[in-house]
């Protein structure tokens, strides 16, 4: 059996190639809303998830979603939200979106 780092050499690719360009964010606020986003789509890819249709998507819902309960649009969750809107509502490209109500303890823990 022959030892190889191919997967992990290519996964850091995009890393390496990008840090020339990441030095000309423009201060570290920017860097540090790149990172969080670098962050978001790698847990979209962990669960699962095409990061461009979550994002579109999560930008859809964000402005009527309650402030005390945005864990639910986590990446992690967001398949189980998504389920319980109301699709013909996040088709559209504009307009209200309704907001389920809160699961109840022992169905978030149901449910995972």
């Amino acid at each position: 059996m022959r030892l190889e780092n191919n997967a992990s050499e290519r996964a850091l690719r995009s890393i390496a190639t990008g840090r020339n360009s990441w030095l000309f964010f423009g201060s570290n606020d920017h860097a540090q809303a790149a990172a969080n986003l670098f962050s978001l789509i790698a847990s979209c890819k962990l669960h699962g998830l095409d990061a461009e249709t979550y994002l579109a998507e999560i930008i859809r819902v964000a402005p009527y979603w309650p402030r005390d309960r945005y864990l639910e649009l986590a990446p992690k969750y967001w398949a189980r939200t998504r389920a319980r809107l109301d699709q013909t509502e996040l088709a559209r490209l504009a307009g209200h979106v309704t907001v389920p109500d809160a699961l109840r303890a022992e169905q978030q823990a149901a449910t995972g």
